[in-house]
């Protein structure tokens, strides 16, 4: 009976996943490097192990998951979260297989200005992009690509929580821009998510559902997996070219006006769209992923209270909550008590709570400061 180890117990998925896990007759022991965990007394999980901070005491983290193998004894490591970064980087280190990339492929798609650049080079469609450091930079690029409206953002960044959208007025009176800083021309469309397992350049199963993220303060938090052929044949054609092996996640846009699919940026880890993965995927075997709606009912309650909008009543009417199992009821209520605790901690640090949540497990070449306190 194999015996695996999920890292990155704190996303919303890890309760499908181990599902998954377990639905194969394997044994799943969980671990993260904070407490904040929903289901960290589940029953599909043989323990819950807190481990320390990758990105603050990163040889500690690496330490501990060697611990964990041996004490455990785990056949492989699948990463859920952004601990995968550091999981590749040290997989020298590592005495487990680790279900990850090779570091070079994840930084090469991480950053999302070389991400556009690489997957421009393959011959796919991004927005005009360039990463400017002055004004004179900046002034170049608009008057190269003239527009009424300018995305800006940073390199790094989760959640959307440093894009923003400016009009040509609003850039050329803000003296107060901080450079550097990406630009990229507005593409006007429907916007894709898309999830997939690969391995060696196929990809097993892709999932694809549509972003609600302007209803939901830069995360999404209700998906339904949905068909389309064209973008689905697009993207594990990106897959082969990338020769990528385990999980990616694209954010894609369909502009309104010609038709075309433009990628905006990856994930190359787990993201929302594993909830649709048919258990057979983690045999690295090809399969068709589930067609359904889930969502995360209390934010989307949350999120319904701030903004009244008829749509986002209606989507509560139907999909699953991740975290609902009819057997294990007591999860659905762990996840509100998690999400209060991780509302103290970004109220207490002064940041949002999408902050927070990745700030002790980010990776970023540009680095940050620490929040005060423990995770």
């Amino acid at each position: 009976m194999e015996r695996v180890l999920v890292t990155g117990a704190r996303a919303p998925i890890s309760y499908e996943v181990v599902q998954q896990q377990v639905a194969l007759g394997r044994v799943v022991v969980l671990s993260d490097s904070t407490k904040k965990v929903s289901i960290k007394k589940s029953k599909f999980i043989e323990k819950f192990i807190l481990t320390t901070s990758p990105r603050f005491s990163t040889q500690e983290y690496i330490n501990d998951i060697n611990r964990i193998i041996k004490e455990e004894r785990i056949d492989f490591i699948l990463p859920l979260n952004e601990e995968a970064f550091y999981l590749s980087q040290y997989r020298h280190q590592i005495h487990a297989p680790i279900w990850v990339e090779d570091m070079t492929k994840m930084v090469s798609v991480h950053n999302k200005y070389n991400f556009t650049k690489l997957v421009e080079s393959l011959g796919f469609k991004v927005p005009d992009t360039e990463y400017v450091q002055s004004h004179q930079e900046l002034t170049r690029f608009m008057n190269d690509f003239p527009g009424d409206e300018y995305i800006i953002k940073q390199p790094y960044g989760r959640f959307s929580q440093s894009v923003r959208k400016l009009t040509l007025m609003e850039i050329e009176n803000d003296h107060n821009i901080e450079f550097p800083f990406m630009i990229q021309t507005l593409i006007k469309g429907v916007e894709w998510c898309s999830y997939s397992m690969a391995y060696k350049g196929e990809a097993l199963s892709t999932s694809l559902y549509l972003s609600n993220t302007h209803d939901s303060y830069n995360c999404s938090t209700h998906f339904h997996s949905q068909q389309n052929p064209e973008l689905k044949a697009i993207i594990e054609s990106l897959i082969q070219q990338l020769d990528w092996s385990y999980q990616i996640a694209f954010d894609v846009i369909k502009c309104d006006t010609t038709g075309d699919y433009y990628f905006i940026e990856c994930n190359p880890r787990a993201t929302n769209g594993a909830l649709f993965m048919q258990p057979e995927v983690w045999l690295l075997k090809p399969c068709e992923p589930k067609y359904e709606a889930r969502q995360l009912i209390f934010v989307s309650l949350y999120n319904l209270i701030m903004r009244p909008k008829k749509h986002n009543f209606e989507k509560l009417k139907y999909g699953k909550d991740v975290f609902w199992h009819p057997s294990e009821k007591v999860i659905f209520f762990e996840q509100l008590i998690s999400g209060a605790k991780w509302w103290i901690s970004a109220k207490q640090a002064k940041v949002k709570v999408n902050s927070i949540t990745t700030h002790d497990i980010e990776w970023n070449i540009d680095g940050q400061e620490r929040f005060e306190g423990s995770y």
